[in-house]
């Protein structure tokens, strides 16, 4: 054990003697275990928080079909919001996001070759929120740091409609189960801000709330609808 001692200890001694021996720029290119070197890719690094406000467009599929080809869905718009996130590493993270966008309930009669669309109510607003699961892997993209950053992001919330478009406890408010799931890349452009590029599907359908009532009534067929967003924002942190 001894032995083995002195020997890590003349080890070190014989490395610190060799990098006091270099010249002060060859000195400075020596780097401890797992420091980022430039040119490889980012495998390690520690946890830290980021927010990332965006904006963009949202486009609805449809809440139910009927008999005849008929349609509910809801108008097309834009949509703003922000995304918080806590990376537990470079490739993982966890992140909670809201958005809304201001739209109406809209029917859509085929016809005679046209495609009658019909605004069914005033300005709603449509709320948004979710927690999400992401992976990234960035990659180093030139000699000062610069990254590139494709990731992949999956989660679960809710999709609230309200009546009144700009309160979100408004009466007759209705909350619907929202799964998602997204691709997006960011370009980390200096240490502490980035842009980020996201299109996301958020998946929502009546059936996921009990409307038999409704349904009886209507007799609509509720279905999966597929509502995208694409999105550009800023990453802070």
């Amino acid at each position: 054990m001894k032995r083995r001692i002195v020997s890590a200890a003349v080890f070190a001694a014989s490395v610190a003697a060799s990098v006091a021996a270099l010249p002060s720029g060859a000195r400075a290119q020596v780097t401890t275990p797992g420091t980022r070197e430039p040119g490889t890719a980012v495998t390690a690094g520690h946890g830290a928080f980021y927010l990332s406000p965006y904006a963009g467009y949202i486009a609805y599929g449809d809440l139910s079909r009927f008999s005849g080809g008929a349609t509910l869905s809801n108008k097309d718009g834009g949509i703003y919001g922000v995304q918080a996130g806590y990376s537990f590493s470079p490739n993982f993270s966890l992140l909670a996001n809201a958005g809304y966008n201001k739209s109406k309930f809209t029917f859509e009669q085929p016809g005679s070759g046209t495609t009658n669309n019909v605004n069914l109510s005033g300005n709603i607003g449509v709320f948004l929120y979710d927690a999400d699961v992401q992976f990234r892997l960035p990659i180093v993209a030139n000699r000062i740091g610069s990254t590139i950053a494709p990731f992949a992001q999956l989660g679960a919330g809710a999709i609230r409609y309200t009546l009144d478009a700009d309160n979100f406890n408004s009466k007759g408010a209705t909350t619907n189960v929202a799964f998602n799931g997204g691709l997006g890349v960011d370009f980390q452009v200096q240490k502490y801000m980035g842009i980020r590029l996201l299109a996301k599907d958020y998946v929502t359908s009546l059936a996921f709330k009990e409307l038999d009532d409704v349904d009886n009534a209507i007799r609509a067929d509720r279905k999966v609808s597929n509502n995208f967003a694409i999105t550009a924002g800023l990453n802070f942190g």
